[in-house]
């Protein structure tokens, strides 16, 4: 949604924020001021970082390789637990209700006024009087930390990362270069995908990445492929149906992870990226 007129550019991604009336408005109003997405920490460092990068690349007269990577998207398929402040609110509101019964009890004793009994059945008492065991909320796939399963966290958004059969830097999301027949970076990012796990029932997000981040090779590498480093553009695709199916020509392992496990998977520059644009 966009509020008037000003875009700030996060620096992974553009981002629309409110405009600065709206913002000040809301601090006048006595609300707590809310960093706009665009000046984050993390976002000024990884905006600071592209610019050395662009001009050290500059200054050394070589080119980026333009990469397109696709985060697959398991939404999550329960609701989340309870935090104690919302059952503490349950609480009271209870209470209040049992009081206000309680007052109106009173206002009406010596009448002929008739009440039905408030005899609502509990939880327990409701679910055991279903024909059916409802399934727990902790599977298989959590007992077991079973991370190529999507059956795992089921209260939180799971993104798929997979292996490449090399020592370093192994984990990715699902990439590859953009090609030269490829007219944009959303169509690298569908054809690198169904190359990693098959044909998927997916839907790409939008036809904007939800971020990127640069990075240099290693001097070797710059003078092999005459370019200084690469540039990966993440696209988002929701997981809709089915079970994927790993590339195992290209890839050795695959795991479904969530936003707080990237930082095992990847080097801390690049965890603390990803977790700026992974949704929750």
């Amino acid at each position: 949604m966009v509020l008037g007129s000003r875009m700030l550019s996060s620096g992974v991604g553009d981002v629309i924020v409110s405009t600065q009336d709206a913002t000040d408005a809301g601090i006048a109003a006595g609300r707590k001021r809310v960093i706009p997405k665009g000046n984050r920490p993390v976002i000024n460092t990884l905006r600071k970082m592209n610019e050395e990068h662009e001009k050290k690349a500059a200054d050394m007269k070589l080119g980026w390789r333009v990469v397109s990577s696709a985060v697959l998207h398991r939404y999550p398929t329960i609701t989340q637990d309870s935090e104690q402040w919302e059952r503490d609110m349950w609480t009271v509101q209870d209470k209040i209700e049992d009081q206000k019964r309680a007052h109106f009890m009173s206002q009406v004793a010596g009448t002929e006024a008739q009440m039905i009994p408030d005899d609502n059945p509990s939880y327990e008492e409701i679910v055991e009087s279903l024909p059916f065991k409802p399934a727990s909320r902790t599977t298989e796939a959590d007992l077991k930390n079973d991370r190529r399963s999507m059956e795992r966290k089921l209260q939180n958004s799971l993104f798929l990362v997979v292996k490449r059969n090399r020592s370093t830097h192994s984990w990715q999301f699902p990439q590859g270069k953009l090609l030269d027949t490829e007219d944009n970076l959303r169509a690298s990012a569908e054809r690198v995908l169904d190359r990693a796990v098959g044909k998927t029932k997916r839907f790409f997000i939008s036809n904007a990445p939800i971020g990127h981040y640069c990075y240099a090779y290693p001097s070797e590498m710059q003078q092999q492929r005459k370019q200084y480093g690469a540039k990966i553009f993440f696209y988002r695709a929701q997981l809709i149906a089915g079970t994927v199916k790993l590339e195992t020509r290209l890839y050795t392992d695959l795991a479904w992870i969530s936003r707080s496990e990237v930082g095992e998977y990847f080097d801390k520059d690049t965890a603390a990226a990803v977790e700026a644009f992974l949704p929750f």
